[in-house]
């Protein structure tokens, strides 16, 4: 998310474009064709990423927002829906819908993307914008990702910090056409996720309070994952958190300087730059999401956990009730995660050099682990 500043347009059309997974149906207001070409690109991008049973509805408004404004996004939201992982959270409805298997967000939509009209946008597919341009694939596919769920509800007025007491007049002139989410004070799933650099889980520092407005400033705020940790090397992943508090970019982001331009994993960075393009989220962005709840196509999950790693062996290779892991004596064991073939963490453990798979469905699993400073990946199957 980003600054907002725009006001609600008339005269919408709805296009919708189905994917090899998830499915998109896009309404936009007085977007141009060019533009809605790239966008179509960027939602086919996370189609070929994400599974969801339900279609995802997207609205995009296309309005002059000012200088310092490329897009801003607002996602709808539920708590306590059946199937929810965890109680008294808040998920986007895009995730709620896709883990609950039906739409719990009738007549509305799930995401609301508000992009600059005056931006100088790069409109082509190819990755190579001019000079002073922005790219419009990245930036929509950045805005998409936060209404999939990389997004939380902390907020920070004088001292004290909270999660969940949000409003829409927050926003204001902005708004939504769906109802301002009842956020009751409640952490989103990815909120559930931050931790301070003591790995203190921030929702335990109290809500609202003064020492959870000091961590949101403290530039020392990480997102905790099995899978994101994995993905990062084994480390928490550093989140945006500077010494001045910024409504929509504060604590839903990726760190800038950790991921800076070039960096596979810049896309989910607060900022964007001109002449600058990135099509695809990287592994970090598609751990966290994974952690939040959503599931990964099976091409992408077997591939994000396979390549440019060692060979890890695992025996016996079918396993029945135990997987053994051939390991020196002398070789220490961090984070291990086994996930399915839709890219589903299932089993996450530390510091074990075999796991018990004895109740594992017959399929084939990949497992990632850390191995002292490296990170080695293989597959095995269950019989």
């Amino acid at each position: 998310m980003l600054r907002p500043r725009p006001l609600l347009l008339a005269g919408a059309f709805a296009v919708a474009f189905i994917a090899r997974a998830a499915t998109f149906t896009i309404t936009y207001n007085t977007a141009p064709a060019e533009a809605q070409t790239a966008i179509q690109y960027s939602a086919n991008i996370w189609s070929s990423i994400l599974t969801s049973p339900v279609p995802i509805k997207l609205l995009v408004n296309w309005f002059p927002l000012g200088s310092s404004t490329l897009a801003i996004t607002f996602p709808n939201g539920r708590r306590d829906f059946p199937s929810a992982p965890m109680d008294s959270t808040w998920y986007a409805t895009s995730l709620a819908n896709s883990i609950a298997g039906s739409e719990l967000n009738l007549g509305e939509n799930d995401i609301e993307i508000w992009i600059n009209s005056g931006t100088n946008w790069y409109y082509g597919t190819d990755g190579m914008p001019g000079a002073g341009q922005y790219d419009l694939v990245s930036i929509a596919l950045h805005e998409m990702c936060h209404g999939l769920g990389f997004v939380g509800l902390s907020k920070k007025i004088s001292t004290t910090g909270s999660f969940g007491l949000l409003q829409a007049s927050d926003f204001s002139p902005l708004f939504t056409t769906f109802p301002w989410p009842q956020l009751d004070t409640l952490p989103s799933v990815f909120d559930r996720h931050l931790e301070n650099s003591s790995s203190n889980a921030l929702i335990d520092l109290g809500n609202p309070s003064t020492p959870l407005g000091s961590a949101f400033t403290s530039n020392q705020v990480y997102f905790s994952g099995a899978l994101a940790n994995v993905a990062n090397g084994g480390s928490h992943v550093r989140i945006y958190a500077p010494s001045t508090w910024a409504l929509g970019s504060s604590c839903v982001h990726l760190n800038e300087a950790t991921f800076p331009v070039g960096n596979v994993n810049e896309l989910m960075t607060p900022f964007s730059a001109a002449h600058v393009a990135n099509h695809w989220p990287g592994p970090v962005c598609l751990a966290i999401l994974r952690d939040i709840g959503w599931t990964i196509a099976p091409d992408v999950g077997i591939a994000e956990e396979t390549i440019d790693d060692p060979q890890l062996i695992c025996y016996p290779d079918p396993a029945t009730t135990q997987l053994w892991f051939a390991l020196r004596d002398d070789e220490h064991v961090g984070a291990i995660v086994i996930n399915d073939i839709t890219g589903r963490s299932i089993i996450a453990a530390r510091e074990q050099r075999s796991i018990d798979v004895s109740a594992l469905a017959q399929g084939t699993y990949a497992i990632t682990m850390m191995i002292d400073d490296r990170r080695s990946r293989g597959k095995f199957v269950k019989r």
